[in-house]
């Protein structure tokens, strides 16, 4: 037996036993116990898989090229498609060992674990046929063959890479342009976009690494076998940080030694995201300007014309003393120098306000004086404001005898010019302005024929001309509150503004949702001197009524002379532990400020003793929900009051409402009447929720209760 023979030998015999171990395991596969050395084995995979498919593809090209002689010796041929079979056999053999290791779902690798074991089969009949001589056979077999690695190939490619792991470039690219730092959303256009590109890869329905998947906020919240991705106790010690920050040679470190790692930036952002409570709808203009988040975050966003405003920005003290009850400036975005406008009350307007701007001219660039009572001569002082980008003068009554002095402007962009008086007499003085990406112009005098000369002489410009469509309904955005602060000691003033100065704008002050049967008409500032919930609607015909707004105020009143908790706060969320509740500053979302005081394991039993009894007539509780963080109201409340004369009496026990779904963070006021009696001691029992609800991704385990605040009055 010759050596050539008896290697052809061997190689026929392994073939035969890998097509009998590949058929055990994709038959038997869910019933697999692998022991360590087939796990190394199985990881071998994307080791070997590049040898049979090249050497597949030089078999397929020598076969089909009579040019080439390689396939004239018999026994080198033999043993050259016996080896790539071989390899083709390992390789699958490999996969599905490694299929079998957790993290893997049958579902998404099913069609990829057919596709490689179908390969090997037709490989094996292209061999066979070939043998025989059968060449036409062999032929169509081995055509057969090059598309399948092409399929296999590209269902491997999407397992470890993603669906659109090939385009993602071009898609990230377009996703960006769309989205300006204004409308962005810290995970979805922040760090969302990281994880698909690093992480997801290995997280995701068809391979869960550590049962950990992290394509959604539900399933970053679930966490894996390590327990939650995110501790919102010590966000320090979160699983993401943690292996993020390994060695990358530690092989827990996140992404794996080989794959694409994180840069420092990124690092920066996931990390910063979730030390500020890893907020999954939080845009990023509503963080704090001195927000680690947002400072990293902005670059990303922030259009060239906005992060290129070389012009200095405009004293606080003179915005300060420019900002009234019916015109409001403020930053396009925090910490930008460039400033938007806007007015608001008909009634109250006079077109000297817009003269009194010009302390400010060199940073306006965006301009709303939509419903002002304008005329014609208004528009000429606006060309003295030289950044303008956008002014709207919707429903201003200007007929358009001026608008030519804009042409001036050359930063702006977009003129708004809906519901004006405005016909084909100044066609010629609106076709001046080159410089405009947008015009709007409905609801105007301009005849079809106008507006397709407009076009003509602007082709470089976006005409919105509107449609006519009353059965279509636009919803109104949510009016804006302003107050000094939440928290008053005698009373407050409170404003309520709208961008459309023509909507009706309803409130209640009593917690209950305004609308048509229920509401107060909004005509002047609110004075508030008790405890209230603020809930603020806006109105219009022609418009579907807004998403409501609100803003909880509080009187401080009675500071009681001594007061202590029975049981600590979790020790991340301590505060400055019973000082924290009548220290009159108010925490907002961010339940890891210092102003909040956390509570799961143990409940919240507040002491308050007064020297002097004196009649109270209310006590108020202030709370943080936010159920995607684990926050919730209050399973229960007790309040207990006692006198000098008697023992601890029970005023109020409550059961709060509990929400049913996640909703965006809001705080939750709680008041509680007293008669009048003159208490020497309050006592109030709060109990976290325990355990968190079915519908939850926590549910069974405690859930977290969050208050910042006791008011008694």
């Amino acid at each position: 037996m010759t050596k050539s023979f008896k290697f052809t030998s061997i190689l026929q015999n392994l073939l035969i036993i890998l097509h009998g171990l590949c058929l055990v395991l994709v038959l038997g596969h869910e019933r697999l116990e692998i022991p360590a050395l087939l796990e190394f084995i199985g990881r071998t995979h994307p080791l070997i898989l590049h040898f049979p498919i090249v050497l597949l593809l030089l078999l397929t090209l020598i076969f089909w090229n009579p040019k080439l002689s390689l396939l004239d010796n018999p026994q080198f041929s033999k043993s050259l498609f016996l080896v790539t079979l071989v390899l083709t056999g390992m390789t699958v053999l490999a996969g599905l060992l490694l299929a079998a290791e957790e993290g893997y779902v049958k579902e998404e690798f099913f069609l990829h674990q057919w596709t490689g074991v179908g390969l090997f089969w037709l490989a094996t009949l292209w061999f066979v046929f070939w043998k025989k001589q059968k060449f036409s056979i062999a032929r169509f077999f081995s055509t057969l063959t090059v598309i399948l690695i092409i399929i296999t190939g590209h269902l491997g490619a999407s397992m470890t890479h993603g669906d659109d792991f090939l385009l993602a470039p071009f898609k990230k690219e377009s996703r960006l342009k769309k989205v300006d730092l204004e409308e962005a959303v810290s995970f979805d256009h922040v760090i969302k976009p990281i994880l698909e590109q690093k992480c997801i890869s290995c997280h995701k329905a068809s391979k869960q690494k550590g049962d950990l998947r992290l394509d959604g906020e539900s399933f970053i919240l679930t966490g894996g076998k390590n327990g939650p991705s995110i501790d919102f106790t010590n966000p320090e010690l979160s699983t993401i940080i943690q292996r993020i920050l390994l060695p990358i040679d530690d092989e827990e470190h996140m992404p794996p030694k080989g794959k694409t790692q994180l840069t420092s930036e990124e690092n920066e952002l996931i990390i910063a995201w979730i030390n500020e409570s890893a907020h999954f709808d939080k845009k990023l203009v509503n963080y704090p300007e001195d927000s680690e988040f947002f400072h990293l975050a902005k670059n990303i966003f922030v259009e060239d014309r906005m992060s290129n405003y070389q012009f200095p920005a405009a004293a606080a003290s003179t915005i300060g003393k420019l900002n009234n009850d019916y015109r409001l400036i403020q930053a396009i975005y925090p910490s930008s120098p460039a400033l938007r406008v806007a007015f608001f009350g008909r009634g109250n307007f006079n077109p000297k306000q817009i003269d009194e701007l010009s302390d400010i001219k060199g940073q306006l660039v965006d301009l709303n004086l939509a419903n002002m009572p304008l005329n014609d001569e208004d528009v000429r002082k606006l060309s003295q404001f030289s950044q303008l980008e956008k002014i709207n003068l919707n429903g201003t009554g200007i007929s358009g005898t001026y608008l030519d002095e804009l042409k001036s402007l050359k930063q702006l962009k977009s003129l708004s010019l809906t519901g004006n008086p405005i016909d084909a007499k100044n066609l010629e003085k609106l076709g001046q302005l080159t410089q405009l990406e947008q015009l709007f112009i409905w609801e105007t005098r301009l005849d079809p024929e106008s507006i397709s000369t407009l076009k003509t002489m602007l082709p470089e410009t976006i005409i919105e001309t509107g449609f006519e469509d009353k059965g279509q309904l636009y919803q109104l955005n949510p009016p804006i509150i302003q107050a000094k602060s939440g928290i008053f000691h005698d009373k407050i003033d409170v404003s309520i503004k709208h961008p459309i100065g023509s909507v009706s704008i309803f409130y209640t002050l009593d917690n209950t949702l305004p609308d048509s049967g229920n509401y107060v008409l909004y005509e002047k500032p609110i004075t508030i001197d008790k405890n209230a919930t603020l809930r603020v609607r806006a109105f219009a015909a022609g418009w579907l009524g807004s998403e409501e707004n609100r803003s909880v105020f509080f009187k401080a009143g009675v500071k009681p002379s001594a007061y202590h908790l029975t049981f600590p706060p979790d020790n991340a969320y301590k505060g400055k532990g019973a000082e924290t509740l009548f220290d009159l500053q108010k925490g907002d979302e961010d339940f890891a400020s210092g102003k909040w005081l956390g509570f799961k394991d143990n409940d919240c039993e507040i002491i308050m003793e007064f020297n002097e009894a004196a009649p109270l007539e209310s006590i108020s509780l202030s709370f943080l929900s936010a159920e995607a963080s684990y926050i919730f109201p209050p399973a229960s409340v007790e309040i207990w009051g006692k006198t000098q004369e008697s023992n601890w009496i029970l005023l109020h026990a409550e059961k709060p409402e509990q929400p049913n779904q996640i909703r965006e963070r809001k705080q939750l006021l709680l008041d509680y009447a007293l008669d009048g009696t003159p208490y020497h001691q309050l006592k109030a029992i709060i109990k976290p929720i325990n355990p968190l609800p079915k519908w939850h991704q926590g549910a069974g385990q405690r859930g977290w209760m969050f208050i910042d605040e006791v008011f008694i009055n």
